[in-house]
């Protein structure tokens, strides 16, 4: 037990940490087209893609792509979440290492304000990854209906209903769902443990 209260802040840092960041090359987001067979001279034919969570930040076509469609500030809220909880993770393998240094005596810190620091980043990465999840559904489900909105232009110029020729679906992926379990776990990880410490210090 002893061990645990020593240790779960750093091990658990950690963890999320390196999650935050290994999982940002998994889906953020997931296109799935399906089209008449019909459409295909046109252009249109059925496709599935799957765009990494870290390109939110570094692919710039995204942003024009979601410009055009009249989404800018929707796609913006949602790399703004996205620039948080990366940067949230970098800091909790920082903080990790911080930790680390400290329970090895190579480095002498207030292990309160360590305390502190662990929470504040937890409780950050938690709302980031909320807002994040909230902002990318917000996002998909925009992007969903611009896209079917021209769609439906296409089919009025070929006089055919387009609803009963294609299903489009534009959902999160596996990044957002999976980092707010992460947060969840890594939040009630360090705060109950954190409570233990201060609890036998008291």
């Amino acid at each position: 037990m002893n061990f645990l209260k020593k240790w779960m802040g750093c091990i658990v840092s950690f963890v999320a940490g390196v999650c935050g960041l290994a999982l940002s090359a998994c889906s953020g987001m997931v296109t799935k087209l399906t089209a008449d067979s019909s459409l295909a001279a046109y252009g249109l034919e059925s496709r599935s893609e799957s765009t990494k969570a870290f390109k939110v930040l570094t692919d710039g076509d995204l942003y024009t792509q979601a410009k055009e469609a009249g989404l800018g500030s929707e796609f913006m809220v949602m790399k703004v979440f996205a620039i948080i909880t990366l940067v949230v993770s970098i800091l909790l393998i920082v903080y990790a290492l911080v930790m680390l240094l400290k329970n090895l005596n190579v480095i002498k810190f207030n292990g309160k304000i360590l305390d502190i620091v662990g929470i504040s980043l937890f409780v950050l990465l938690l709302i980031s990854t909320i807002g994040l999840l909230i902002s990318s559904n917000n996002y998909a489900s925009a992007m969903e209906k611009a896209t079917l909105k021209s769609l439906q232009g296409l089919g009025a110029l070929l006089g055919v209903d387009i609803s009963t020729l294609v299903s489009l679906n534009i959902s999160t992926g596996v990044y957002q769902p999976t980092m707010l379990v992460i947060s969840i776990i890594g939040a009630l990880a360090v705060g109950t443990f954190t409570f233990l410490n201060l609890k036998k210090e008291a």
